[in-house]
C-alpha cells in the first residue's frame, strides 16, 4: 500500500507539473510550436534550425490539419454538435501556417513528453492498485479512470493542434485535468493509513458539515479555474488583436467573464476564511489540518496577490502559468483536506 501511496503522490505532482507547463504554453504561444500530433514536424525529436524542415512544410501540415478537422467534425456531426462541427469546418484559422520557432516547438514538446511520463506513472499506478485489489477494489478502479483520462486528454490534446487551439477544445481539456487531478487526490487519500485514535461521534457530527462545506468550495475554485481559462482565451484574442505595443490597454478589452473572475475572489476568500476558522475545533483528532489550513490560506492568498499583479502590471508572460499552477494547487491540497474531514467509526 506504501509503494501505491507513493507511486500516486509523484502522479499527482506530476499531473500539477504537466497543468504548470501547460500555462507556459499558453503563455507563450507555443501551442501550434509542433503542428502535428503525437510526432513534431514529423520527428519524435524535433528540429532545432528551419533549415532541418523541407520546402513548403507549411502547405503539408495545414493539408493534414483540414483533413484531421473534417475527421473530427463529422464526428461531432453524428454526435449532435452540429455548431461547433461547423466552427471547425469553416475555422480561417485553420489556414494560417504556423511560424517555425525553434523555443516554442521544444516547449510543446516539453509539454508532450511530460504528458507521456505521466501515462507510465499512472499505468504504474495501475499495475500496483491491481495487486491491492483484495484490499480496497477502489483503488484499482480509480487508477483506471485516471489511466483513461490521460489517454483521453492526449487525444483531446490533438484535437486542440488540429483545430489550431480552438477555444471550446482548450476549456474541455482544462476540465478534464482538474478531473484527473481530483481523482489521483481521492485514490491518495483512501491509499492513506488507517489510523490508530479512536474517533469520537461528536467529531464525525462536527466534520460533516465542514465535509461538504469543502466540497462546495473545490467547486467554486474548479469554476475559478475554468473561468480563468476563458480569460486566457480572451487574453489570445485581444493580444492578435491590439498586438505588443498595446499591452498596457489589454485588461480593458478582456470579456466580462473576467470582471466575474476578479470579482469572484472576494466571495471565495471569506468563505474560505470562515470555513478554515471552524476547522480549528478539529485539530485536536487531524493534526495533518493544521499544515492543510496553512496550504490553503497561503496558496489562496499568493493566488489573490499574483492576480493583482497581472491586472496592474499589463499580465506579465511570467505570472501566467504561476498563476495556474498555483491554483490548481490550491484546489488539490484543498480537496485533499476535504477528504480527510470524511470520516467515520472504524
Amino acid at each position: 500500500m506504501l509503494v501505491f501511496r507513493r507511486w500516486c503522490f509523484i502522479t499527482l505532482l506530476s499531473t500539477i507539473l504537466l497543468i504548470a507547463i501547460g500555462g507556459l504554453v499558453r503563455s507563450t504561444g507555443s501551442g501550434m510550436g509542433c503542428p502535428d500530433w503525437p510526432k513534431c514536424f514529423n520527428c519524435w525529436v524535433p528540429p532545432t534550425n528551419v533549415q532541418e524542415l523541407p520546402n513548403g512544410y507549411e502547405a503539408k501540415y495545414i493539408a493534414l490539419r483540414l483533413k484531421k478537422n473534417e475527421r473530427v467534425a463529422k464526428t461531432l456531426r453524428a454526435l449532435g454538435f452540429t455548431e461547433t462541427a461547423e466552427k471547425i469546418k469553416n475555422d480561417p484559422s485553420v489556414l494560417e501556417a504556423e511560424i517555425f520557432n525553434a523555443t516554442k516547438t521544444w516547449i510543446e514538446y516539453l509539454n508532450r513528453l511530460i504528458g507521456v511520463l505521466i501515462g507510465v506513472f499512472i499505468f504504474i499506478t495501475v499495475i500496483l492498485a491491481w495487486r491491492l485489489r483484495k484490499t480496497d477494489m477502489r483503488l484499482f478502479w480509480l487508477s483506471l479512470a485516471g489511466l483513461v483520462g490521460v489517454g483521453f486528454e492526449g487525444f483531446l490534446g490533438s484535437i486542440v493542434v488540429s483545430t489550431n487551439l480552438m477555444p471550446q477544445f482548450i476549456t474541455v481539456h482544462m476540465i478534464l485535468a482538474i478531473l484527473l487531478l481530483l481523482v489521483l487526490v481521492v485514490a491518495w487519500h483512501l491509499s492513506k493509513p488507517t489510523p490508530t485514535k479512536i474517533i469520537s461521534e461528536t467529531e464525525i457530527q462536527k466534520s460533516k458539515p465542514l465535509f461538504y462545506g469543502g466540497i462546495a468550495l473545490c467547486s467554486l475554485v474548479s469554476v475559478q479555474i475554468i473561468m480563468g481559462t476563458q480569460v486566457r482565451e480572451g487574453v489570445d484574442l485581444v493580444s492578435r488583436q491590439l498586438g505588443e505595443a498595446q499591452r498596457a490597454d489589454w485588461v480593458n478589452h478582456l470579456p466580462s467573464v473576467y470582471n466575474i473572475h476578479k470579482l469572484f475572489y472576494y466571495l471565495l476568500l471569506p468563505l474560505t476564511l470562515v470555513w478554515l476558522y471552524k476547522m480549528r475545533e478539529l485539530f485536536k483528532f487531524q493534526n495533518v489540518l493544521k499544515t492543510q489550513s496553512f496550504a490553503v490560506f497561503s496558496l489562496l492568498n499568493t493566488e489573490i496577490i499574483l492576480g493583482i499583479s497581472m491586472h496592474r502590471f499589463a499580465i506579465p508572460a511570467f505570472i501566467q502559468p504561476l498563476h495556474l499552477t498555483i491554483a490548481v494547487s490550491l484546489l488539490a491540497v484543498l480537496f485533499a483536506q476535504t477528504m480527510n474531514l470524511n470520516v467515520t467509526r472504524k
